[in-house]
């Protein structure tokens, strides 16, 4: 849509200068791309208050027309052509020969607010672009009417001549580049090199989109400020955006301190942690672009250092490529949608984990919707379960593997996959084995029985995706804590950058949906007995799902519990199919999460209740189980009781992995342990009692690292 736009801002723009060449004094060129702006802007602002009146205010302009159609292009071209019909008539009506000079004074302020608003927030909605316009609209007015321009009418704006230029590109350009190299190139390069087992691109792709887009980036701010800035406000400009890569380097390299990691959890500082860091800001600010102003010599001073960070960053890069393994076993390794939809002529044991799925948010949800229970009626709801642990790695590998953590245990994923044969017991007996998650939370024990790994994937780069991704992650790194919030970012966002309709995927459950309904379930021929675990996104935020299964883009449209019940209709849909091809009452289903509420204790405690319960969902129906409608247990069962309920389910012995969840007695008095092992803290809780009650909880012990 903004292509579209451009176009129509173009043609407007350049009929416009045709028309009124004789006004442009010099430079028929860059005056007809002033003219060129000032229509886009205008024409953008009414696509904006469109959909502003439409509600989409949080919106951006991209976002509202995401899924746009040809038909949409056409009734907005129409309104598009009478837009910039109604501009050239009201220039020509309220200023007369005086429009350029107008024009002249909306742009700069048109550019340095956008930039202003981007940098600030890093993006500019609908509500925001439509004030952004109105007030940059009569502030030229406002600045014209007060005479900004001389007696005769003629222009006092003295731009860059067509002769000086490149020399004014070159005197820019180190106050440019190394604000973009920083975030551009360096940054996002050192994140890939210190996290490369979590990148499944490889680096010559990534560096290559992040080295052009940089570039293309350097470029294209330099030719703004060139030619869209008079004389002083260029220089001005090039030294506010060194002002903000210096501060930005001394932010990422001193005054961070230690940043959370970006699960969703949010990180937050003291207001006088953020008043003084933005002091500093400003100071650094202030120092650079007004000094830079008054006297060449602070200017000389500041050119040298952005040159020298520019160069250390570089070096640095230089030296972490040299000392870096970049033969990443995880780029072309990957779990795919083999045998995703294909199950077997016997026995079928089912597993769903939808990520994150607090009990509940699902009583929440079945509050809203009764009905939504109704395709759970064969099932056995247990709302007194309890999660080994509180977060997805070892969430998962206490799925998978049945091993029960103990304190000894020292990496509870080694320890669970070492302790366990489930699988190589499992194969033996004949039956076929596929484990859809994400290739690194699996170990390479698992790898061999499973058809569904490949080792020879290519997944590409969404170049887009993957240049405005990074160049966030780098700016949460650079802006002031003030700001920060504003570039948050989750790990979904980085696998995000990649695409490949064959790979497996946990963060969109959309196209397991799809997938789901274009080809549906299949009985193989060749399989007796098959084992499917499904990892899907489930209520985990971001929310990019609605509850009607569409895809929403932005993550604010749609909610936890709406992402939520869009999840359990996937499962539902499956579930529909699996009765169409004769194979539900056969089958053993569980559905389940890989931890409830990750983190449930807000404060520092050491000792007492935490905040809140955390209860992974958990519905189980058993081969050949029915019932007239969902039934509810109390029994106080773990997700450790999830292995021996499946081997239990093919007829293989079971008791040296414990108990099934149907051996569990409601009334049993049972201790169980939930750890919370993060980076940053590691707590134990008990749980005396129903998960349900917070009285239940207490906390063994805790350290906070």
């Amino acid at each position: 849509m903004i292509g579209f736009i451009l176009f129509f801002g173009m043609a407007a723009g350049t009929i416009w200068t045709g028309l009124n060449r004789n006004t442009i004094e010099k430079g028929i060129m860059a005056g007809g791309l002033r003219a060129v702006l000032f229509f886009f802007a205008s024409i953008y602002f009414t696509a904006s208050a469109i959909k502003l009146y439409l509600g989409e205010a949080q919106n951006t302009l991209s976002e509202s027309f995401w899924d746009a159609e040809g038909a949409t292009y056409l009734h907005y071209g129409i309104v598009f052509f009478i837009v910039s019909a109604v501009v050239f008539l009201a220039m020509k009506l309220l200023f007369s020969s005086v429009g350029y000079l107008f024009i002249q004074i909306f742009d700069p302020l048109y550019v340095f607010a956008v930039l202003g608003m981007l940098l600030l927030s890093g993006r500019i909605d609908n509500r925001a672009y439509c004030a952004l316009f109105l007030i940059c609209l009569s502030a030229a007015g406002v600045v014209l009417g007060l005479g900004v321009h001389r007696g005769s009418g003629q222009c006092s704006f003295v731009y860059c001549e067509t002769g000086e230029r490149w020399k004014c590109f070159v005197e820019a350009l180190p106050f440019i580049s190394i604000w973009v190299i920083m975030t551009g190139i360096y940054l996002p390069s050192e994140l890939y090199l210190h996290n490369i087992e979590e990148f499944t691109g490889s680096y010559l792709p990534f560096i290559g989109i992040m080295l052009t887009g940089s570039i293309a980036e350097i470029f294209l701010l330099d030719i703004i400020f060139l030619l869209f800035m008079p004389k002083k406000c260029f220089r001005a400009a090039y030294l506010v955006a060194a002002g903000i890569g210096c501060a930005g380097y001394l932010q990422q390299m001193v005054l961070n301190g230690s940043l959370e990691a970006m699960n969703g959890e949010t990180q937050s500082w003291t207001i006088p942690k953020i008043l003084f860091n933005s002091v500093i800001w400003l100071f650094i600010l202030l120092a650079v672009v007004i000094g830079g102003i008054r006297k060449t010599s602070i200017r000389s001073l500041c050119r040298i250092a952005c040159i020298y960070i520019s160069l250390i960053q570089l070096a640095t890069l230089g030296w972490l490529l040299l000392t870096s393994d970049l033969k990443n076993e995880h780029v072309n390794a990957a779990v795919t949608t083999k045998g995703a939809l294909e199950l077997a002529q016997e026995e079928n044991v089912l597993v769903f984990v939808l990520d994150n799925f607090d009990c509940s948010w699902f009583e929440e949800i079945c509050r809203e919707n009764e009905h939504i229970v109704q395709p759970l009626a064969d099932f056995t709801y247990y709302r007194n379960s309890t999660s080994q642990f509180a977060h997805t790695g070892d969430g998962i590998a206490s799925l998978l593997t049945g091993a029960v953590w103990t304190e000894d245990a020292g990496s509870y994923f080694e320890y669970a996959y070492q302790n366990s044969d489930v699988y190589e017991r499992m194969t033996a007996q004949g039956i076929d084995v596929e484990i859809f998650t994400d290739v690194g939370l699996l170990p390479k024990k698992v790898y061999q029985h499973m058809d569904n790994y490949a080792d020879n994937v290519t997944q590409k780069y969404d170049i887009s995706k993957t240049f405005y991704t990074m160049l966030r992650t780098s700016l949460y790194k650079t802006m002031p804590f003030l700001l920060k919030h504003q570039y948050a970012y989750y790990t979904s966002d980085i696998k995000d950058m990649y695409y490949n309709e064959d790979v497996w995927s946990i963060d969109n459950d959309l196209l397991f949906y799809q997938d789901l309904m274009e080809n549906g379930l299949q009985v193989s021929d060749d399989k007796k007995s098959a084992f499917r675990f499904y990892h899907m996104r489930g209520p985990h935020g971001p929310y990019y799902l609605t509850e009607d299964l569409k895809y929403e883009p932005t993550g604010r449209m749609s909610s936890r519990n709406a992402q939520g019940a869009g999840s359990l209709k996937i499962v539902y849909e499956y579930l529909e199919q699996l009765k169409g091809i004769g194979k539900y009452e056969g089958a053993t289903i569980i559905i389940t999460a890989d931890h409830g509420v990750g983190k449930i204790v807000e404060t520092n405690k050491t000792d007492g209740q935490p905040d809140q319960t955390s209860r992974p969902l958990l519905l189980v129906k058993l081969r050949d189980e029915q019932h007239t409608a969902l039934q509810i247990s109390d029994a106080p069962v773990t997700q450790a009781e999830l292995t021996p309920t499946v081997l239990d389910a093919f007829g293989m012995p079971h008791t040296s992995y414990g108990r099934t969840f149907a051996e569990v007695p409601a009334g049993e008095q049972r201790q169980r342990t939930h750890l919370d092992d993060y980076y940053d803290r590691r707590i134990l809780y008990t749980i005396d009692g129903h998960a349900a009650d917070l009285d239940s909880w207490r906390i063994e012990w805790a350290v906070y690292y």
